[in-house]
């Protein structure tokens, strides 16, 4: 295509005919010869010059993914041997080995399958070979949620009467209220601002989400503001009583503290959630603060023989979200309602991912079967 002559070489002369005719297909088909031996790093580099229709924040944790993670080893195969297993592999790598998290690996395929497509519309391949690719990750994923569980009603109960009282733990009441009793991610909670609150018609608009990433190493870490995971995530969630009292009560308390927002993030300023300098908290050192308050109700329970709760479980962030849905799903509450209030894009995720059936629950509902039979018996 460019000129230039090229050699094809085999062992034996049945398998030099399959190479022949391999080309012919891919000759036919317009695949381009004479850029298969381009890396995967120099078509990133190709995407980043063309890429359009991408927030600029999005496109730095794009890139900074990329770098991190695919430019040092897989980023250098030539795309002539890029295929759907080798893609496949690669994934369940770093999910293996390196522990990232789905969402983290979604983005990582994300980029990858936008480098392809323009290798695909360059000629260069036939097809995107990162396509369907994550379907295989998505089992592991779900099946190792289960682990994940929600708090008991009676856990939940002794969680938020801790963090209701006076003491050192009540300045992270409001966060956790809010994660608790709307089922929004940990981001969109954090990235919450006041203007983002309907005081009078008491609704939460969730609209971004703030994310805190690695830079690299010894470069620390910074923050930044995404767009919502899904166009599902763009939602005005219902504001419970509980939930505006918390608010209320967190605006109050930083007046009076003269606490105010000093963080301006992509643009965003004026957070809810802030520690006591004024600026936005961090996901894992809220994490790290649940840890400690686990440990201080765990204190309180040994130190009390009347409590019927006799360990109290590790907590994190996500763990409150899917107390929510659970607890919505033991209210009898419609699981369409439940699935849009958590920006999920179907109600299967709901169903089958964020949903247990606590003991108490369970028994009332076989219970209703025994009423059942007991009266048209």
């Amino acid at each position: 295509k460019n000129g230039k002559r090229q050699f094809v070489y085999a062992k034996s002369l049945p398998e030099l005919r399959e190479k022949e005719e391999q080309i012919i297909r891919d000759t036919m088909d317009g695949i381009d010869y004479s850029k298969l031996d381009s890396t995967i790093n120099s078509y990133f580099e190709l995407w980043k010059e063309i890429k359009s229709g991408i927030r600029e924040t999005t496109f730095t944790s794009y890139v900074r993914f990329y770098n991190r993670y695919v430019e040092p080893e897989f980023g250098k195969k030539k795309l002539k041997s890029v295929t759907y297993s080798s893609v496949v592999m690669f994934l369940k790598e770093l999910a293996v080995e390196k522990g990232l998290a789905f969402g983290t690996i979604r983005n990582i395929k994300v980029v990858l399958s936008m480098v392809f497509d323009i290798a695909v519309k360059d000629g260069v391949l036939r097809n995107n070979p990162s396509k369907g690719t994550l379907r295989e990750l998505q089992r592991e994923f779900e099946k190792n949620s289960k682990d994940v569980r929600a708090l008991t009603l009676e856990e939940q109960k002794l969680f938020e009467s801790f963090l209701a009282r006076p003491g050192h733990y009540h300045q992270y009441y409001a966060v956790f209220t809010t994660m608790l009793w709307t089922g929004m991610r940990v981001g969109e909670v954090l990235g919450l601002r006041w203007e983002d609150i309907d005081f009078e018609n008491n609704e939460i608009d969730v609209n971004h989400i703030l994310i805190n990433y690695d830079k690299g190493k010894g470069k620390g870490n910074e923050f930044a503001i995404n767009p919502p995971k899904t166009k599902s995530s763009i939602r005005t969630v219902p504001m419970l009583p509980k939930v505006k009292e918390a608010l209320l009560e967190e605006k109050k308390k930083q007046e009076q503290l003269g606490i105010s927002c000093l963080s301006e993030i992509d643009g965003y300023k004026d957070f809810i959630f802030l520690n006591s300098k004024g600026k936005v908290l961090d996901h894992k050192k809220l994490n790290n603060r649940l840890t400690q308050i686990c440990k201080a109700i765990n204190r309180e329970i040994h130190a009390d023989e009347k409590t019927t709760v006799n360990e109290f479980p590790h907590v994190h962030n996500h763990m409150l979200r899917h107390t929510f849905a659970t607890r919505m799903r033991e209210a009898g509450a419609d699981m369409k309602a439940t699935s849009e209030m958590m920006g999920h894009e179907g109600i299967l995720i709901t169903l089958t991912t964020y949903t247990d059936a606590s003991r108490e629950f369970k028994n009332r509902e076989i219970a209703l079967l025994q009423d059942y039979c007991e009266s048209a018996m």
